[in-house]
């Protein structure tokens, strides 16, 4: 194949946006340019990669096998002259970091701030995630390295390490509430008849929690507010009678503010550990090797 950075821009565009359209004006072009440009792909490739459709571009088989080598090649074409740019110091390198919010706002944050203490012509983009969604950034090349909880069990990514960091899920609820009053541990049993605010279903926090309960063969109690984000779940647990359950560095400003008491419940206190994942595929940016060198890693 004889493409270009520009082919592989335009046909990624248009395989992730699914329209011509939007993909037009991603890479900014035309939309005849644009579609003109897919056409001239499929005659060299002798293969049609786009199904047109009344709702827009789907990849065919064709394509769906192109997508993820244009992935690696447009990441590395990026990934090559973004260091040559460096080199002559006409750009600064930029690291791209993935985690979950928990290790976002603690661990990812302190490294991040190691690495710019010691190289301030970095720059960096960071992407909070749940667990699950984060291998879907890794294999889009959205991101250099994710930081996560979950392990990742995919052929297309490694493990670097895990890092010498743990934190731990806890209840919690408005310091009035009076679960959070305790002074004794609170059982399982006691926790059912709770509402709760909760990611919605899927989420691997909400599976894990769920699964606890089925394990001790208990009923699942009842989710009544559902959000993906973590500010609202604390706030509406902080101005409610609902528990949450979240890791401990998400709610220590709230812990320390008053507005959020700890319930003592161990059933519920669960410890995790964080690994480092990147793409097997292809070099690492040499702007994510630094940034690599200022998390803290197990031996």
């Amino acid at each position: 194949m004889d493409f270009d950075e520009r082919h592989l821009r335009a046909f990624l565009a248009v395989a992730e946006t699914g329209s011509l359209g939007r993909a037009a004006a991603v890479v900014n072009l035309t939309q005849p340019s644009l579609s003109r440009m897919i056409q001239a792909m499929e005659q060299r490739l002798g293969h049609k990669l786009f199904e047109r459709q009344s709702k827009g571009m789907a990849l065919t088989a064709a394509g769906e096998i192109l997508l993820p080598h244009a992935r690696l090649l447009a990441f590395e074409m990026r990934a090559a002259r973004d260091q040559l740019d460096a080199l002559r110091g006409l750009r600064r390198g930029v690291v791209r970091v993935g985690a979950v919010a928990a290790a976002m706002r603690t661990l990812v944050a302190q490294a991040l701030g190691t690495l710019l203490a010691r190289h301030p012509q970095l720059t960096a983009q960071t992407l909070e995630e749940v667990d699950d969604g984060l291998l879907g950034t890794l294999l889009e090349r959205r991101v250099d390295v994710v930081v996560t909880a979950s392990a990742l069990d995919h052929h297309e990514v490694e493990c670097l390490g895990t890092c010498a960091y743990a934190d731990r899920f806890g209840v919690f609820a408005a310091a009035d509430h009076p679960l959070s009053r305790c002074a004794e541990p609170v059982a399982l049993p006691d926790l059912v008849d709770q509402g709760w605010v909760m990611p919605g279903p899927g989420a691997t926090p909400r599976v894990q929690f769920e699964a606890r309960f089925r394990a001790a063969g208990l009923p699942v109690p009842a989710v009544v507010v559902e959000s993906s984000s973590v500010e609202t779940m604390v706030a509406v647990a902080a101005h409610s009678r609902l528990l949450c359950w979240l890791p401990e560095p998400l709610v220590m400003p709230h812990l320390a503010m008053g507005t959020l008491g700890e319930v003592p419940a161990p059933a519920l206190s669960h410890a995790r550990a964080m690994r480092l994942y990147r793409h097997r595929a292809g070099l690492l940016p040499e702007a994510a090797r630094q940034f690599v060198r200022c998390l803290p890693l197990e031996a």
